[in-house]
């Protein structure tokens, strides 16, 4: 087995795994043979096992013992850190959202320069928390429009078939005294289903497809800017 197959059955054992973590198990292994070079890749390979035990030492990382039991090793203390600078850079590095930067600048600042952020947030505060109340409003008001709409085209959908079946027995009822009528309602009633039935997809989209997009979408957005904070060892 040499890297790239190691590589891609690792990856492939870490499908069901959250992408980022999976993205950064896999560029740690990936430094991992870049440092040894390609002299060393048989050495490396050996050294970490097969990926199969790999993945479930991540996984038993990122779960705990309890939800992946496995007695998986270690990869050598040689091949854990470049260099003793790059190891302490790590230690200090903040992964995170919106928040966890502005916390690290606010950290990195002079005692005077915190004083002055904090008198300007002070000062500040009103404006923000007036943006804030119209931002959460205004996502309110789309959050309920859109379900108004949902419910708009399924009541719409659901009356248009009713008008279907009234209007295809009312034609049915009338056909011997007026034909030509009988036809006109129930092609007037064959409209309004074809109608109700494009509707009624429509909704079932919006419910199943379209809805759950935009709340991934709106997690999305908050975990960027909520995210959490993360200080690698």
């Amino acid at each position: 087995m040499n890297r790239i197959e190691f590589m891609r059955q690792l990856e492939r054992l870490l499908q069901n795994i959250p992408e980022a973590e999976r993205a950064e198990a896999l560029q740690y292994y990936n430094d991992y043979f870049d440092d040894a070079g390609v002299e060393s890749e048989k050495e490396v390979i050996d050294a970490l096992g097969n990926p199969a035990k790999v993945a479930e030492n991540i996984k038993r990382d990122l779960y705990g013992d309890e939800a992946v039991q496995s007695s998986v090793k270690h990869p050598p203390m040689k091949y854990q850190d470049i260099s003793n600078t790059q190891q302490q850079k790590e230690k200090k590095k903040v992964e995170g959202g919106l928040f966890a930067h502005i916390g690290a600048w606010y950290e990195g600042l002079p005692d005077w320069g915190q004083v002055l952020a904090i008198v300007g947030l002070v000062l500040l505060s009103p404006a923000i928390l007036g943006i804030a109340s119209g931002l959460i409003g205004t996502l309110i008001s789309i959050v309920v429009a859109w379900f108004s709409l949902i419910l708009g085209f399924g009541v719409a959908s659901l009356v248009l078939l009713a008008i279907l079946f009234a209007l295809v027995i009312a034609g049915i009822a009338c056909i011997a005294e007026a034909p030509f009528g009988a036809l006109a309602l129930a092609g007037a009633g064959l409209l309004c289903g074809g109608i109700g039935l494009l509707l009624l997809m429509l909704t079932v989209a919006m419910i199943g497809i379209v809805t759950p997009a935009i709340f991934r979408g709106i997690v999305s957005l908050c975990r960027k800017i909520f995210g959490k904070k993360e200080v690698t060892a």
